[in-house]
Parts: C-alpha cells; sequence; structure tokens
C-alpha cells in the first residue's frame, strides 16, 4: 500500500514538473498595429491585451507625447507605459521619428526578464518616406533559455524602401545565435517576394485570413515569424475581429524546441 502511495506521489511530482517545463516553452506573441490611438482608448486596448495574457507584445504606430488633431484624446499620453500598465506588462518604445510636438515609432510588452534592447534604424533610401525601425529584445524565459523578439512596421508607400528594409532584416537575422521571434506591421502580402522568402526558412505562425482594414478586411500584412523554423512549432493563432484600429490583432501560441 505504502508502496502505491510512493508511486502514485511520483507520478504526480513528474505531471507537475512536465507542466511546468511545457509552460515555460510556450510562448504567446501578439501583434497590434494601433493606428495612433485613433480608434480606441488606450485602457482598452490594454484591457483587450491582458484578455488573450501574451508573453509579448509588438505595437507599431505607437505615440509618445504627441498633439494629433483628430486623435485629441490620446494628446500627450506615454502610449507604451500606458498599456503596460493596463495590460500588466513591461513596456519599451522605440521612437522612429519626431512628430507633432513629441515621439513616435514601435513598442514591446513584455512579462519576461529583459537582458538588453536595440532600436535600430532600418534603411531610408527614399528621403521623402517615413524612417522606419526595427526594435529588438533578448529576453531570458523562467526555462533560463534566452531568446530574441523584435517589432518592426516596414515601409508602406515606397517599394523600393521596403525592400532595402526587408533585406536588412533577412540579414540582420541570418546567422542569429538564439531563437528569434519577429512580429509587426510588413505591409507586404502574402504573395510578396520578401514575405515568401521568409516563410521558406522562418516558421510563418499564421494563416492568410485578412488583418487590414477593419472596415472591408482585404489583405494580410500583420505577421508573426519565428526562426529558426525548426525550433518553432504553431500551436494556434487567431486574427482578433475588434474595431480598435484600422488592423485586426493578430495572437499565436508557440512552443520552443
Amino acid at each position: 500500500m505504502r508502496l502505491r502511495q510512493f508511486f502514485s506521489i511520483g507520478l504526480l511530482l513528474l505531471a507537475v514538473l512536465t507542466a511546468a517545463g511545457n509552460q515555460a516553452d510556450t510562448l504567446r506573441i501578439m501583434t497590434f498595429n494601433m493606428h495612433a490611438g485613433h480608434d480606441a482608448s488606450l485602457a482598452q486596448i490594454g484591457q483587450l491585451i491582458r484578455h488573450y495574457r501574451p508573453d509579448f507584445v509588438a505595437l507599431q504606430e505607437v505615440d509618445h507625447h504627441t498633439h494629433r488633431a483628430n486623435s485629441r484624446h490620446q494628446n500627450n499620453r506615454d502610449f507604451v507605459t500606458e498599456l503596460a500598465y493596463f495590460s500588466g506588462l513591461q513596456g519599451l518604445f522605440g521612437p522612429t521619428i519626431e512628430f507633432s510636438g513629441g515621439l513616435y515609432g514601435i513598442g514591446l510588452l513584455t512579462r519576461h526578464q529583459l537582458v538588453d534592447v536595440h532600436n535600430i534604424k532600418l534603411p531610408h533610401p527614399t528621403a521623402s518616406m517615413e524612417q522606419r525601425g526595427l526594435l529588438e529584445g533578448r529576453f531570458v524565459l523562467p526555462d533560463g533559455d534566452t531568446v530574441v523578439v523584435a517589432c518592426t512596421h516596414l515601409e508602406a508607400f515606397d517599394a523600393v524602401s521596403r525592400q532595402a528594409q526587408a533585406e536588412f532584416v533577412e540579414e540582420h537575422y541570418a546567422h542569429t545565435t538564439h531563437p528569434v521571434v519577429l512580429a509587426g506591421d510588413f505591409n507586404a502580402p502574402p504573395g510578396d517576394a520578401f514575405i515568401q522568402r521568409l516563410a521558406s526558412v522562418w516558421r510563418d505562425c499564421t494563416g492568410n485570413t485578412p488583418t487590414f482594414s477593419v472596415k472591408q478586411p482585404r489583405e494580410k500584412i500583420d505577421y508573426i515569424f519565428a526562426c529558426p523554423m525548426q525550433s518553432w512549432q504553431v500551436v494556434d493563432w487567431q486574427v482578433i475581429p475588434v474595431a480598435m484600429s484600422d488592423h485586426f490583432p493578430v495572437v499565436a501560441t508557440l512552443v520552443k524546441q
């Protein structure tokens, strides 16, 4: 009888340790172009993020103390800090340009330990186009492993700039020594040559459901990619049908092998 009890306790302990290990290896990633807060309050967006309990959130069109005539309820707000507060996560801001009395760029939210962060300016061959960026952080997960999570927002209106930026991103991660998750608004459909090239060596963590625009969903331009491909498996993914921006948020659950 005592042997059976010890055996049962051992199985229970093994199940608990296995569950803990699986939890540590599982990451939920969200990406959201928030349209500079025109369509929803920071509290509403923060509550949406909290509901889906992501480990990381890639944010695009992020303001920091700007003043927009058509979005006055968001004026002079620190988007990343407030979203971190409402979502219960930590925030990182990557400014790319000065805009309307403040700064504008991209951001990351995380629940994991930050090692370091880099806000990298992407190539800018067409001077009249907006400067774009790549915000990447290195993080330690509960199991002790290190991952890189990055957010980007590629050029929308100039193919030359977007191509140069895409090539930079490819080269930047060509010889990475850590698993990487790259998420954001790529401003390119799945049939784009860069997207197809990336999907041949990175794990495409979402399907082809349209993410833009909310009023007339017609194309996917928001992505979550992970590399090396063999290091990641996709458990599930979802385009979230909410009208809090001109883009739908996208969330994916990944298992790191």
